[in-house]
């Protein structure tokens, strides 16, 4: 199921091609985009009601199956047994505000940090927090990072880890704070967290209320030169603000797990 999902995504992904020199010479016509105008994807985990497994809606993918990691801009699916090399390249905590499904649901405020938290009530058997609104306020863990592909430039990427899957971005962080690289004094000084490359994919978690596809992430290996060069300047891109999820694109997040 793998290479048939790899063939579906290949028609929607950039390939590099051989151009004629004097066609390259008038420009590439986005001389004047600036970020604003791009979209980063999130890469998300597909559960069995997302609406790419839904043959009737216009986001479905074929092929893809529940468990499956999925490109919200590139509309590729990944197989999230065998999952895909990523590059983490930064990391940030928002406190976002989310008008109740039960009421409609729809993004409120994307940019809240930890202090909202303190306007709040929780819920005590939910144990989640509502504004005085009656918004609830989802914390949410979003790694920057770059997935590579094989025979593919890097691409850049956004993973967004909420509810019961901010356990796995604990133990990730944990992972990356434990990371240890030598410097050229040989030294062992503690690693950018660029400097290794994770594999990230899926498994199913559960708990009394159900069971979910979730992120699952363990380390590969060192990164190679070339992408950790281009993780260093995402990085200095993400921390600087130049790049940066929008608003909008916060309706990407969907609390997969329960």
């Amino acid at each position: 199921m793998a290479d048939n999902k790899n063939e579906i995504a290949e028609a929607k992904t950039t390939a590099v091609s051989t151009f004629d020199d004097s066609l390259l010479s008038g420009g590439t016509g986005l001389e004047e985009t600036t970020t604003d105008d791009f979209a980063i994807p999130f890469i998300r985990v597909l559960q069995p009601m997302s609406p790419q497994l839904q043959k009737q809606h216009g986001s479905y993918v074929v092929g893809a199956s529940a468990g499956d990691l999925y490109n919200t801009v590139t509309g590729e699916a990944y197989d999230g047994e065998a999952g895909v090399s990523i590059v983490p390249c930064a990391y940030n905590k928002k406190y976002i505000e989310w008008i109740p499904r039960e009421k409609g649901g729809g993004l409120v405020n994307a940019n809240h940090d930890i202090s909202i938290l303190s306007k709040c009530k929780r819920d005590p058997e939910s144990r989640r927090y509502y504004t005085p609104e009656g918004n609830e306020i989802v914390e949410t863990a979003q790694f920057f990072v770059l997935v590579v592909l094989e025979g593919k430039a890097p691409q850049q990427a956004v993973l967004a880890f909420t509810s019961t899957q901010l356990g796995v971005s604990r133990k990730w962080l944990t992972m990356l704070r434990m990371a240890r690289v030598q410097n050229s004094k040989g030294e062992s000084v503690e690693a950018p967290m660029f400097a290794y490359t994770y594999r990230l994919t899926t498994t199913t978690q559960s708990n009394d209320k159900g069971s979910w596809n979730a992120y699952s992430v363990n380390q590969e290996g060192a990164t190679e030169m070339s992408v950790a060069m281009m993780a260093k300047d995402f990085m200095g891109a993400a921390k600087s603000g130049d790049v940066a999820v929008k608003q909008e694109q916060q309706n990407d997040i969907v609390n997969d797990a329960i």
